[in-house]
């Protein structure tokens, strides 16, 4: 299983078995917080089954999400202390029952250091994650709600490859930062239009044409 990590075959031997040695195995429950920024740096998060959540937080608390992590992909933004890089007032929750493999930060920093292949791809999945946060707030700053909801519903049928989706209101309302009754006061808007129909804790997407015409 742990072949599917981006540099794994990289690694000599030596650093395959080091790395296999090290992973450590956890179980997280649907809404646990895996990682919360200030805590200990936890290094390389790495999804086996499940969904996890990347959000950054406000001074006064406030939830966006600004990228998810499924199953057989990993999250580096967990390592920044690794990385020296900037960092977010940010948490990891599991969006869904999830099994994670992590890699501790020190092994990781030891494989980086040893390896030029692993920081070069350790650095290149950094940036696509980074990528992600700033396009999130990209579209916070400079979208309208509407858009933002459309883009939303929009993208998210498609990466599930179904009109029909499970996504509460308060998820939708971190994932393109707004407030739980803002959403739903919305949500209801575009279903009086025929653009969508609700359910309890799912979305399903009637007319996406009509979300293209909102988003353009």
């Amino acid at each position: 299983m742990n072949r599917e990590i981006s540099f794994y075959n990289y690694l000599t031997p030596e650093e395959q078995d080091l790395l296999d040695r090290s992973m450590r195995q956890v179980s997280c429950r649907k809404g646990q917080v895996v990682h919360r920024h200030g805590d200990a740096c936890v290094g390389l998060i790495f999804v086996r089954r499940g969904r996890l959540a990347f959000s950054i937080l406000s001074e006064e608390g406030r939830e966006i999400t600004v990228f998810r992590v499924e199953k057989g992909s990993a999250c580096i933004l967990s390592a920044a202390c690794v990385l020296q890089s900037l960092e977010f007032e940010s948490q990891i929750t599991a969006e869904v029952n999830a099994d994670i493999s992590i890699l501790p930060a020190p092994i990781l920093s030891r494989l980086m250091n040893a390896n030029r292949d692993v920081e070069r791809l350790v650095y290149k999945q950094a940036v696509g994650q980074y990528s992600s946060v700033l396009h999130t707030m990209q579209q916070i700053i400079f979208l309208s709600l509407e858009k933002r909801l459309a883009t939303f519903l929009l993208e998210e049928s498609q990466r599930r490859k179904s009109p029909s989706f499970s996504a509460t209101h308060e998820q939708i309302a971190r994932y393109i930062g707004s407030s739980r009754e803002v959403v739903t006061r919305m949500l209801n808007q575009f279903a009086g239009r025929g653009i969508v129909t609700l359910g309890r804790g799912t979305v399903t997407v009637l007319d996406p044409d009509a979300l293209e015409d909102i988003i353009q």
